[in-house]
Formats: C-alpha cells, sequence, structure tokens
C-alpha cells in the first residue's frame, strides 16, 4: 500500500484472494494470531494474578499469585502496589465517612448551643417580666421540652456511633495482636503467640519470653487508652530495648533488679484495672485487690480487660495505695521464685531455660 503523497510503501497490502490461497501469507498471519492470543492470554492472566493479589494484601494476607506469568525479581511487585493504593483508598473512605460524622456532630452542637441561648434569652426574659401570661408560660414550657427531647435524643445518637467506633477499633486491636485462650492450666492465655505473664508463672518463663510479654501487654494497654480517650495513671518505660539486651545475651539474668520488675508490673496492673473501670468491667467503688489478684491473677484480668468481659470483685472500704499494691505483688512475686528458682526453671518441653531463650506458643 502506497503513500498517496510521497508514493513511498508503508505496509505490505494483499487482497483476500491472495490471503486465502497463498500458503505462505496465511501460515505466517496464522502464527501471528496464535502469538497475539497467547500474548492476551499470558497479560489477563497476569492482570488477574495481580488483582489477586492485591485484593489479598488490602484483606490482610497476601493471596496466592501465579509464578508463571510473573516475571523474575519483579515478584509481587504491581500487585502490593495496588494492595497499597487500595488500603489508602479504603482508610480515604473511612476518614471521609469520619469527616462527615464529625461535620454532623458539629452542625448538631451549634444548633443545640443556638437552642440553648434561646432558652436563655427567654428565660432573662421571663425574669424582667412581673407577670407572663399563661399562654406565654406554655409555649415557653413547650419550647423547653421540645429541646429536651431533641437534645437528649442527638446525644443518644452521638452516643452510639463513639461506642459503635470503638467496638470497632477494640476487634481490630485483638485481632492484631492476637489474644487467644489456651487449654493450658500454666499458661492459659497468650498474646502475639507469646505467653502472658501472671504472677505465678513470671520466674517459669526465660527472661526474654517474660519481658517480651509484659512488652506487648504494654503496648496494647496504651493502644487501648487511645481509643477509649482515657489517660493512664502510670506512665511505663519501653521494655523493647532491655528485650533486646536479653535475646542478644547481653545481660547475665534478666531476674537481677527484682524491685524494677516488681515496680512495672505493679504500674502495669494499676493501668489495666483502671482501663477495666473505665470500660465498665469494675465496680467504681473500692474494692480488694488481694483477692483479685490470688483468684484472677494478672493474666486472668488483662485478657477479661481486653475482650471486655465483667471481671467478678469484693468490695472493701477504701481504696488501696500504691505502696500497699507493690507489697502485695513484691510477696507474690517472691512465692513466684520459691516455686521456680533460675537453677531449677524448665520450659515446657522438659529442658532447661536460658536467658535468651525465646520460644512462641502455637496451635
Amino acid at each position: 500500500m502506497r503513500c498517496p503523497l510521497c508514493m513511498n510503501s508503508s505496509r505490505p497490502m494483499y487482497c483476500s484472494h491472495c490471503v486465502n490461497t497463498s500458503p505462505n501469507i496465511l501460515a505466517r498471519l496464522k502464527i501471528d494470531l496464535l502469538m497475539l492470543r497467547d500474548e492476551n492470554c499470558k497479560l489477563k492472566n497476569r492482570v488477574e494474578s495481580i488483582l489477586e493479589y492485591g485484593l489479598g494484601l488490602m484483606e490482610g494476607s497476601k493471596g496466592v499469585t501465579n509464578a508463571e506469568t510473573i516475571e523474575e525479581g519483579n515478584q509481587d511487585v504491581e500487585g502490593e502496589i495496588l494492595g497499597q493504593r487500595l488500603l489508602k483508598l479504603n482508610q480515604l473512605r473511612a476518614k471521609r465517612r469520619y469527616n462527615r460524622i464529625r461535620y454532623r456532630t458539629t452542625q448538631l452542637l451549634s444548633s443545640l448551643e443556638a437552642k440553648r441561648r434561646t432558652i436563655e434569652r427567654l428565660e432573662q426574659e421571663n425574669e424582667t417580666v412581673s407577670v407572663l401570661d399563661a399562654s406565654v408560660e406554655e409555649q415557653l414550657s413547650r419550647v423547653r421540652t421540645a429541646v429536651m427531647v431533641e437534645k437528649t435524643g442527638q446525644i443518644a445518637q452521638i452516643q452510639r456511633v463513639l461506642l459503635n467506633s470503638q467496638e470497632s477499633k477494640l476487634n481490630s486491636l485483638r485481632k492484631w495482636f492476637i489474644i487467644r485462650k489456651r487449654d493450658s492450666y500454666e499458661f492459659p492465655y497468650s498474646i502475639a503467640f507469646q505467653p502472658i505473664i501472671s504472677l505465678k508463672n513470671f520466674y517459669r518463663l526465660p527472661p526474654v519470653v517474660a519481658w517480651s510479654s509484659i512488652s506487648k501487654m504494654s503496648e496494647f494497654t496504651l493502644l487501648m487508652s487511645e481509643v477509649l480517650q482515657y489517660t493512664l495513671p502510670c506512665e511505663l518505660p519501653d521494655t523493647s530495648s532491655k528485650t533486646l539486651r536479653l535475646a542478644d545475651n547481653t545481660v547475665e539474668d534478666g531476674y537481677d533488679d527484682d524491685n524494677n520488675v516488681a515496680d512495672y508490673l505493679t504500674k502495669l496492673l494499676i493501668n489495666i484495672i483502671q482501663l477495666a473501670r473505665r470500660a465498665g468491667l469494675i465496680s467504681k467503688s473500692p474494692v480488694d485487690l488481694t483477692w483479685m489478684l490470688d483468684q484472677l491473677d494478672i493474666d486472668t484480668l488483662f485478657y477479661n480487660m481486653a475482650t471486655s468481659t465483667k471481671i467478678p470483685t469484693k468490695s472493701v472500704a477504701q481504696h488501696w495505695t500504691y505502696d500497699k499494691l507493690l507489697s502485695v505483688v513484691s510477696e507474690a512475686l517472691q512465692l513466684s521464685v520459691y516455686a521456680a528458682s533460675p537453677p531449677s526453671r524448665q520450659t515446657l518441653t522438659g529442658t532447661i531455660a536460658n536467658n535468651s531463650d525465646h520460644w512462641f506458643l502455637v496451635g
């Protein structure tokens, strides 16, 4: 086929008769068609694999990829990018939804403020006038009643939205930390596949496992307090550096400073109890903490707080002080030392536990 301007041939052009009767042309075109179909099939499989991996990554799992359709060295890169973009899209949608709720809440508060000012103005007028007409008094009463009914309904609606949002975040937090109850007498609960420590089993664990469990419990408690919008009474130091030093064998014994252990566990216990009170799981009246620790211990208290389970209590006359609670925790830790001293401490498999041992609960 020739260009009408420069008369140069741009590409060959064959009539239908030659195409159908010439074996060379027909075979070449069929081969090109088959190669094009094969390439389209590969591209389709690659696109499906990328979509599958990206959607799986967005839902929290990597999904299943087709290794034959992904080039070597770039495996799952496109899928991961797509998953991140989809996850960001979901976050933006959630943020937009929360902004709408916040904007609606602001509007409701503005409306309530305007109506409150109206009520105050009417009350001032009522005070300036010596004698009000009966109809005016009745109208003012109706306005007050209507405003109070509307205000009560709006507050209840806002509270429902807040509670639903908090419960959703708490469920995500529990799934993230993988808090589970196990069929084990010695370690009945686990967090992130690690045993949740208690005053009875603290010295039965290797130091690196015990401090790693405390670190996870402290991190969960801090995040839960942010969800419930509550300031913890005791600020806990970061234990991640201590866990790393124990894992690297840079310290001889993780149990040397028992006072620090008792102080840290006491502060953690206070935060757990106050968070449980904030969530309505424990009565706000004074409770017997000795009885509670003897019956439940820290691991059960933490699990009930994390899963929003009611905690049984026993009332006392007055609230406990920090020093009194510290003495109770120290005494319980001393009993734990006598029950499982470091020289005779063994793991679940019967082997002697070292300071650098770091194992997990599975199954």
